[in-house]
């Protein structure tokens, strides 16, 4: 097992849709970026309006995994060949949603290490959809 943890600076902007309202937010974030196993993992602290949360991006093999905790738990796993299931817990349960993965696109140097990624993505459940969201990361040591 070799495993590898690099400080690095992360840039973050999300534009989310729902219900014909749009949100975007951007974060300037330190964290951390760590290959291990042929895994490259992302990890930092995202802070807004006074919570932060931990987020961890997992980026392999085509798919990226995307794991938040904070007052919800999140894991979400984009694979653009076919959508994906998971569930979002909240403090009333335990949600099942489906993504639906438009566009996924990412270019990594594990020597730096720095890093770019592209996300579109629509989330689903109970059979409607609950928006549309598009992730842009970069992160450079």
């Amino acid at each position: 097992m070799i495993k590898k943890k690099v400080p690095v600076k992360v840039s973050l902007k999300t534009t989310m849709e729902q219900d014909g309202q749009q949100e975007t937010f951007a974060f300037e974030e330190d964290g951390e970026f760590i290959a291990l196993n042929d895994k490259y993992y992302l990890r930092y602290l995202e802070h807004q309006n006074g919570q932060t949360t931990p987020v961890q991006f997992r980026l392999n093999d085509g798919e990226v995994h995307i794991h938040r905790q904070g007052a919800t738990e999140t894991w979400l796993v984009f694979d653009p060949s076919q959508p994906t299931i998971t569930r979002y817990r909240t403090a009333y349960g335990i949600m099942q949603l489906q993504v639906v993965t438009s566009r996924l696109e990412w270019e990594l140097d594990p020597a730096v290490p720095a890093g770019r990624l592209s996300l579109s993505y629509r989330l689903r459940g109970g059979g409607q959809e609950i928006g549309s969201y598009q992730i842009e990361l970069h992160f450079t040591a």
